[in-house]
């Protein structure tokens, strides 16, 4: 009996033991991933976004998240809640993924939302033509007026005309299949066709024959170019940036990377992200603008070798859709650090993890490293190597950490390499705090909390609808009957419309922040070493079918919002509404006292005693107070 006991008693032991060692196990296996692995309840970044490629004559760019304007910078990402305007003999492209939508002059094109589900676009003015060449956007892409909306049915060249005459909105099909909802109205635009919708005093639409024009020729010109472009044998077309690749460059297939993409007429001394400027753009964070041309692609995508001496860029397997990155690059320096001290980073190489600064989830980590980490589903564990590749001063790039506040170009400050650049750590996160500038407000804001959903009421400015100067329209922002926000006006239709704020005009007032035109880097007297001459590139057989991205059950919202109120035909003159009034503060008059009268005082309430307990705020109004004044913030 005692040996059962005994032997009952060591089982129990060795088991305890073996729960503990388990246990302690797990928790350091798991303490890293903790600290790598973002919770799955983050709101991921968008995976696509898009670019400015050209820019001609007066362009500004404003946020319509707090109407802020500058003037348009060649490379700069567009994302949701943005508008590009143009001025008169302006134009612009802007590129989202295959999608081309370029601007002539005088015309107002609101990017309401770029995400994974939807690309929204909005011509509240103005001349737009649009090139759709991948047939799986055509679900995704909602394309609106302020009266109308416009259903692309076809892969094709589109052109929106939007009050070149009064009220009267023109939607011309070089290429395609278009239908135009007005209200309870359907027409339909075919290949060759311009259909012309009117809404004053009702809703008409003929049928005319198109006529082209300078612009149509402009972007005639620009079509033929992609038509040749070279550089979608080696990337997806779903990668931002490509086409401006083939003539900046050239592509070579290089053992054990693939296709590598070599820039043509680059400085001595030049290596990634040293010649541009950082600028923080919500959601992602500090995002790097290059001044190149073709500087887009190749910094928000893939990875850089040097080979040969000469730096080339790594694109990595074609996936249908890759993943848009701020900037792949790691950092030099201790979170926290004040910004009047040298911050340094390094572009990270091939195979090697980016781990992103920004908040996200693991499943956002995978997709955007699924075209260079083998296996990185069957990774675990993510932590960032003990040395990378590029970590090197001449691959580096060190500059003052105001740099990147004042958004200066970085090789005009750039400085030589500490000498103990060795034992300075590098990090996954950028070293530099945003402080003492004037719109930390704004920059952190959207970085520190979740995105504001599309159609949330604080979206858009709380004080209503604000008349353009021009005073004879309200720009209208039409909203999808699922989203459409608490509040908005109702029609006798059933459809509802919100106005939006609409910002000052580049050509009535000058930007906040003007930034100089970007030009590509000068020629030195002598350059890089060449690389090889490029082979022919591999031809896709003409029974392959191309490479599209899955398909996305993408409700696409139909009817049309029309505007709050019919506005008067040309001619009738709105009425004049007065300035607001500013009162005066009012002076109270001197206070005369009648005779005092002999009165027994009385006695005073006597206050608290000093150094006794005070008396307590009410409970609700101290949960309300300390509630604004929480911030939450991600630790590293």
């Amino acid at each position: 009996m005692l040996v059962h006991q005994r032997g009952y008693r060591w089982l129990r032991t060795s088991l305890t033991h073996l729960a503990i060692f388990v246990l302690a196990t797990v928790c350091v296996v798991t303490a890293p991933s903790a600290r790598t692995d973002p919770g799955e309840g983050y709101a991921d970044p968008p995976a696509r976004a898009g670019r400015i490629a050209l820019l001609a004559g007066p362009v500004t760019l404003t946020d319509l998240r707090d109407g802020e304007s500058e003037a348009a910078v060649l490379n700069w990402p567009i994302t949701s809640q943005q508008r590009l305007s143009t001025g008169r003999a302006g134009r612009a492209e802007v590129r989202i993924g295959s999608l081309a939508v370029r601007l002539d002059g005088e015309t107002d094109v609101d990017f309401n939302r770029i995400d994974d589900e939807a690309i929204q676009i909005i011509v509240q003015r103005g001349t737009a033509a649009l090139r759709v060449r991948n047939r799986e956007l055509l679900r995704e892409i909602d394309l609106l007026t302020p009266r109308e909306r416009v259903a692309l049915e076809d892969v094709g060249r589109y052109r929106l005309d939007v009050d070149r005459a009064s009220r009267v909105t023109a939607v011309t099909v070089h290429v395609g299949y278009a239908r135009i909802s007005a209200g309870r109205n359907t027409f339909v635009v075919q290949s060759g066709q311009r259909g012309e919708v009117g809404s004053y005093p009702t809703v008409s639409f003929q049928l005319v024959t198109p006529a082209a024009d300078a612009f149509d020729d402009w972007v005639a010109a620009r079509d033929r170019r992609d038509d040749a472009l070279r550089s979608r044998h080696y990337v997806s077309e779903e990668t931002t940036g490509i086409e401006s690749l083939d003539e900046y460059g050239q592509w070579r297939t290089v053992e054990n990377y693939g296709p590598v993409w070599f820039p043509s007429g680059v400085p001595i001394g030049w290596a990634p992200y040293r010649y541009g400027r950082w600028a923080w753009i919500a959601p992602w964070g500090w995002t790097w603008i290059d001044e190149a041309p073709w500087g887009f692609a190749p910094f928000h995508y893939g990875r850089w070798v040097i080979i040969g001496g000469v730096w080339g860029w790594v694109p990595g397997i074609i996936v249908p859709r890759p993943v848009y990155a701020p900037a792949l690059v790691v950092w030099y320096g201790t979170p926290g650090v004040s910004v009047g001290l040298t911050v340094g980073w390094a572009p990270i190489g091939p195979h090697e993890i980016f781990i992103p600064y920004y908040r996200c989830s693991r499943r956002h980590i995978n997709y955007v490293n699924v075209q260079h980490v083998i296996n990185i589903n069957q990774i675990t564990v993510i932590n960032p190597p003990p040395r990378y590749v590029h970590q090197h001063p001449d691959r580096s790039t060190w500059a003052p950490g105001d740099a990147l506040l004042r958004r200066v170009p970085v090789h005009n400050v750039a400085r030589p390499a500490p000498s103990d650049w060795v034992k300075i750590p590098t990090r996954t996160t950028p070293p530099v705090v945003v402080a003492g500038e004037a719109s930390k407000k704004r920059l952190l804001g959207s970085a520190l909390t979740s995105p504001t959903p599309l159609g949330s009421p604080d979206v858009r400015d709380a004080g209503g609808p604000k008349p353009d100067r021009r005073g004879d329209e309200q720009r209208v922002q039409p909203q999808p009957r699922d989203v459409a926000p608490p509040g908005a006006q109702r029609r006798p239709d059933g459809d509802r419309v919100r106005a939006m704020p609409t910002p000052e005009r580049a050509t009535e007032a000058p930007p906040k922040r003007t930034l100089p035109p970007v030009a590509a880097p000068a020629q030195p007297p002598a350059a890089m070493p060449e690389p090889p001459a490029l082979p022919a590139p591999r031809q896709r057989g003409a029974d392959v079918e191309p490479r599209l991205p899955p398909k996305r059950n993408v409700p696409v919202p139909d009817g049309v919002r029309p505007p709050a109120a019919v506005q008067p035909p040309a001619g009738h003159r709105l009425p004049q509404v007065d300035p607001p009034r500013v009162e005066q503060p009012r002076v109270a008059p001197p206070r005369v006292e009648p005779p005092r009268e002999h009165v027994r005082p009385q006695p005073k309430d006597r206050g608290p005693v000093e150094g006794g307990p005070r008396p307590k705020a009410p409970a609700a109004e101290h949960s309300r107070n300390e509630g604004r004044g929480r911030v939450h913030a991600r630790a590293d």
